[in-house]
């Protein structure tokens, strides 16, 4: 088995083609396979083998992303593989041993050099944005992975939660529930959102960019009400313009800039263990062989 990856940018139309796993996040969508994959559209890179690896174990670890080091990433990877296995059971068999060795690498690495390291969530970056008071107001539109990261820096406001999947309202709910944090409003999916709207001092748009949520937000909210947009950059957005109240991921990004030299200097020692830990499981021809730590001196 050769493990074969191609990365697309985010929002692009794909067409479709025989089972393979589909990763989709924010600013891509990955098409992972045991065989070589069939090329549509226009790819950003192309990845096989132990090249491959590396790339996935980079990107789980959050140092693909525009918040290098962010933990939601890993999330989406996990359940995307979740639900790919319990759809195609015999297909995912073949990627399984490789998936579960990813998955013990990314808790290595990002024990080892990218835990402390400040900023590297969704939900710290949007706190420090908005500023939530315990008194605030806070609309959640959305149950993803995100909003599940987020909810948590908010729930010790006034929060509600809204998502028109109960299955996925109900998984956030027992999340919440499971960090202590019991008090968090559900709405239900008839809930006049209109009302909800005007009634928020901040709201959190965690759904896909070009929802009917976006202008439904625009139109009701009340004066001075802060909007952060989790689906995409501000180039992503058909937001009005000089409007210093919406912000967008644009805006966690540049505040996930403000980074120490030491930061830095962990972010690349995290993508050079990547380097090594993938050519390590390449070492024999199947990507997923294990190896002891003694065989580092392969690449000294």
């Amino acid at each position: 088995m050769e493990l074969h990856v191609v990365e697309y940018r985010a929002h692009t139309n794909l067409e479709p083609q025989s089972p393979v796993l589909e990763i989709r996040t924010c600013q891509r969508t990955l098409k992972i396979s045991a065989r070589p994959l069939e090329i549509t559209g226009a790819p950003r890179r192309r990845f096989s083998g132990a090249d491959a690896y590396e790339f996935l174990l980079r990107f789980a670890s959050g140092l693909e992303s525009e918040i290098k080091g962010e933990t939601d990433v890993f999330g989406q990877v996990k359940t995307s593989f979740r639900d790919f296995s319990a759809t195609y059971p015999e297909i995912a068999s073949e990627l399984n041993p490789v998936f579960q060795t990813l998955f013990e690498d990314t808790k290595e690495i990002r024990a080892q050099y990218l835990q402390g390291i400040g900023g590297n969530t969704y939900g710290a970056l949007a706190r420090r944005v908005l500023d939530p008071q315990p008194a605030s107001r806070v609309l959640l539109l959305g149950a993803g992975q995100i909003a599940k990261s987020v909810a948590p820096y908010f729930a010790d406001s006034l929060l509600k939660v809204f998502n028109r999947s109960p299955e996925r309202l109900m998984e956030l709910k027992v999340s919440l529930h499971q960090k202590g944090y019991a008090g968090v409003a559900i709405l239900a999916a008839d809930t006049d959102l209109s009302v909800e709207i005007a009634w928020a001092e901040i709201i959190l748009l965690a759904t896909p960019v070009g929802s009917p949520l976006d202008a439904k937000v625009l139109r009701h909210r009340s004066p001075g009400t802060r909007v952060l947009h989790l689906g995409g950059r501000s180039e992503d957005l058909n937001l009005p313009g000089n409007e210093p109240d919406l912000f967008t991921l644009s805006d966690l990004f540049a505040l996930e800039k403000e980074q120490s030299s030491l930061r830095e200097k962990k972010i690349a020692q995290a993508m050079e263990a990547c380097r090594q830990r993938a050519r390590l499981r390449s070492l024999a021809r199947s990507i997923h062989i294990h190896h002891g730590w003694e065989d580092l001196a392969y690449f000294n």
